[in-house]
């Protein structure tokens, strides 16, 4: 899932926040999910923010909100092993009413998460010492997914591109499969971008299905640049790429899966939309945990399952290469699928 281990976003936020009190961040363009965080965890926070989170203005209610504030990080765990667990930590989901507790190894972070409720709270025990990075990426994603899932939407594992006509190609995929890569080799070459880690899924005009993109810096392998990988990654502003820029959200016209296969051509091989849906949905495994609001969340992934989807066969051929890239991927870009105005 999300890679949290190289990840240094430290700042990225600061003027979310006064410093003397919690201070509320939007989280999606509507406004309808909002993180409320203590100034004594802004540190930890930051490090997840989206890139675009905002400032809420005075008076706004979300429909959905995730406290996070410092404290005792244990809530009380139901016996033997957790639902889901992402790095290191565990999410025990009631099979009732999917009331969800997150916990860590280590005392260090954990919180409750109440889906019917749209509401998550998560506690950073500073006593028991600095919470890992990627278990602070795991809490506060598991938490924020569950609650989107109740809001109709699905938090995707997933790179996403914007095709020069308009329409969005998600790249769902575990880490290290060139979801990054691809991304900033795409932007080189003019494509927009959401984002190259995490997207939003979401209702659109008509049967569209929108994706938003949760936005963070690229950490690329610092031979990038030259075409010849080191084996080392660093943290890369991706609008420093250009000419391609973010944009914030778009249609989704189809479906790339990336897979390294370094010693090949690259190519793009045609993929059947139950296997695209069995691909995409173990990119968002927290939708299956909440009984209670899978379903048209799962209606929503099986529609963009059914758009033109293809495995996309890496070969050192493209590394930071777009015209080799872009050549490849110009089957799946008909007008139909790519050409959509955003």
């Amino acid at each position: 899932m999300a890679d949290g281990k190289d990840r240094d976003v430290s700042g990225t936020v600061s003027t979310a926040y006064d410093g003397t009190r919690a201070t509320r961040v939007l989280l999606l363009e509507d406004g309808s999910l909002a993180l409320s965080a203590h100034p004594r965890v802004r540190g930890v926070v930051e490090g997840w923010l989206p890139l675009h989170a905002r400032p809420a203005a005075r008076g706004h209610r979300a429909a959905a909100l995730i406290r996070a504030a410092p404290g005792a990080a244990a809530f009380p765990t139901p016996g033997g092993p957790p639902t889901m667990d992402l790095y290191g930590v565990g999410a025990w989901v009631s099979p009732a009413d999917q009331r969800t507790v997150l916990a860590d190894a280590h005392g260090r972070i954990g919180g409750r998460v109440d889906p019917g409720a749209l509401r998550a709270t998560l506690r950073v025990n500073a006593a028991a010492g600095e919470p890992d990075v990627r278990d602070v990426f795991a809490a506060f994603t598991i938490a924020s997914a569950m609650l989107l899932t109740r809001l109709g939407r699905a938090l995707a594992h997933a790179a996403a591109v914007v095709a020069p006509g308009g329409g969005a190609w998600l790249l769902p995929a575990s880490s290290f499969s060139g979801k990054t890569t691809t991304c900033a080799t795409l932007v080189r070459g003019g494509w927009n971008y959401l984002a190259d880690d995490h997207v939003v899924l979401g209702p659109g005009a008509g049967a569209e299905v929108r994706a938003e993109g949760w936005p963070r810096p690229f950490h690329l392998d610092r031979g990038y640049a030259e075409g010849a990988p080191l084996g080392v990654r660093s943290r890369v502003d991706p609008d420093a790429l250009g000419p391609g820029r973010r944009q914030p959200s778009a249609p989704v016209a189809g479906l790339l899966f990336p897979r390294l296969e370094p010693d090949l051509p690259t190519a793009l091989l045609p993929l059947h939309p139950a296997a695209a849906f069995v691909a995409l949905l173990r990119q968002s495994p927290w939708i299956l945990a909440d009984g209670g609001g899978a379903a048209p969340v799962l209606a929503l992934l099986e529609r963009v399952a059914a758009l033109p989807a293809h495995e996309l066969r890496l070969g050192r051929d493209c590394y930071a290469r777009p015209a080799v890239l872009t050549r490849v991927l110009a089957p799946a870009l008909d007008p139909e699928a790519g050409g959509r105005s955003g």
